[in-house]
């Protein structure tokens, strides 16, 4: 979990904030804006740290899938744990790996809360019984707006985003271009590899390296120049692109601190119940989107990366010869990570409060969620792709029990017109029988509710 630091700017170089990355013109935002929604206020002590926002009117973020899609990989959705590209030009042209990289960073990693209702069903067949489990309802929620957005250009935003880019000197254990992890890079002696000098970083960031310092000095707070993050960031780049090693890898990763999913859970269980749902309901927390990598496009690469080709070295056991093959010939560059903190703990404090960016801790976030939760299990939502985002909970908001029990599914457009129909007598026969279905199934609904559901059989 992090910690509200007024000089984190001041501390090591390789730790740097989301605005030592700054979005260029032509490149499109990460985010969307959607309409705006309540937030609770934050704690009073917070304030001297965290203005409020009455004066600021507050827009929460809107994660775009597309957002996580890169050159080279396909089928990119939304709760994958890793994106995977072996695009050619991402390997050799370093000013483009740079562009990529830069912009993965400022994504957050994605929470996803798998929610999961099921019962036994048992049947005696002869002198045999058996046992099938059904699923009553399945789905996931994403976290990522309701919990990593809504910091955005407050004063405490180096806090909740804390970006680190490993540098020659820190001393760090990483992955730095060999095949194990070390503490100082070793560049190859068959090629030329760019080091870190002391010349003017006007050659190494470009034309607009004077406009970047003159932002520095006119910035109120201090800040970590922009200099510093993008010449680490780009001579790794740069030394990767440079290498020649066939088979290579590079990889960053991103990491989710200081959420605490167990009173979700509990809230959600409760919430459930309240359906008189009777069932077994099992909830997991995962994090979607945890690592991006650019891989060479060689074949041992390609096939690595074939989800066939990984089963058939499981299944036959031939992981015992590839993986060292992959072990001694991959060189990996693992240099870069991004750490979104979901709370923070104030330093004035005593370890109990924290800080969130949209002021709600992971209690009031279940109830948030809770009409939305709800609805999904009480529709039987049973896909495990379906997901559930703020959007959902936003139309939710409000709702009761009785409400979410009582609402009837909205109407298609042939149904509208059967109504109408049969509400000016013109209805045959077929609409009647149409009717009478509609109204049992609305019965047994009720009946449901009043009964009890998802019992072991």
């Amino acid at each position: 979990m992090g910690r509200i630091n007024t000089d984190d700017r001041a501390d090591a170089a390789s730790s740097h904030s989301l605005h030592s990355l700054p979005d260029e013109d032509d490149l499109p935002p990460p985010y969307t804006d959607e309409p705006e929604f309540d937030s609770s206020p934050i704690p009073a002590q917070a304030r001297e740290i965290a203005p409020s926002r009455s004066n600021v009117p507050f827009r929460p973020l809107s994660v775009v899938d597309s957002a996580y899609a890169i050159p080279g990989s396909t089928g990119v959705r939304s709760h994958d744990a890793r994106v995977v590209s072996l695009a050619p030009q991402l390997s050799h042209n370093a000013e483009e790996l740079f562009e990529l990289i830069r912009r993965q960073l400022k994504l957050p990693v994605r929470p996803m809360l798998h929610i999961r209702g099921s019962h036994t069903d048992s049947s005696k067949d002869d002198k045999d019984k058996k046992t099938n489990q059904v699923v009553d309802f399945e789905f996931r929620l994403d976290l990522a707006e309701t919990i990593l957005t809504g910091w955005e250009g407050q004063p405490m935003d180096i806090n909740f985003l804390e970006l680190n880019v490993i540098r020659d000197d820190d001393d760090a254990l990483v992955f730095r271009g060999g095949r194990m992890r070390s503490r100082t890079y070793k560049p190859r002696k068959t090629v030329r590899t760019p080091q870190q000098s002391t010349d003017s970083d006007a050659a190494l960031l470009g034309p607009d390296l004077e406009e970047a310092h003159y932002n520095d000095e006119q910035a109120e707070l201090p800040a970590i120049t922009e200099p510093s993050l993008r010449k680490d960031l780009t001579l790794w780049c740069e030394r990767y692109c440079l290498d020649p090693s066939p088979v290579k890898s590079f990889t960053i990763h991103r990491e989710l601190k200081g959420f605490d999913s167990t009173a979700m859970r509990n809230i959600f269980n409760t919430h459930i119940r309240e359906l008189n749902y009777r069932g077994s309901i099992d909830q997991g927390i995962t994090q979607a989107h945890r690592t991006v990598t650019i891989y060479s496009p060689h074949w041992i690469n390609r096939l690595r990366t074939n989800n066939f080709v990984w089963w058939i070295v499981v299944l036959l056991q031939l992981w015992i010869i590839t993986w060292p093959i992959i072990w001694f010939m991959e060189k990996r560059y693992e240099i870069a990570s991004a750490r979104w903190n979901a709370s923070l703990i104030p330093e004035w404090g005593n370890g109990l409060v924290r800080i969130f960016a949209q002021g709600r801790d992971e209690s009031a976030l279940a109830e948030w969620w809770a009409p939305a939760v709800k609805q999904a299990a009480w529709t039987r939502r049973s896909d495990r792709d379906n997901l559930l985002t703020r959007l959902d909970a936003e139309r939710m908001q409000g709702l009761t029990t009785a409400q979410i029990v009582n609402t009837r599914t909205q109407d298609s457009a042939a149904e509208s017109e059967r109504r109408q129909r049969v509400a000016r007598g013109e209805g045959g026969f077929v609409d009647n029988v149409v009717g009478l279905a509609r109204g049992i199934s609305e019965v047994g609904q009720d009946w449901r509710f009043s009964t009890g559901w998802g019992a072991n059989t």
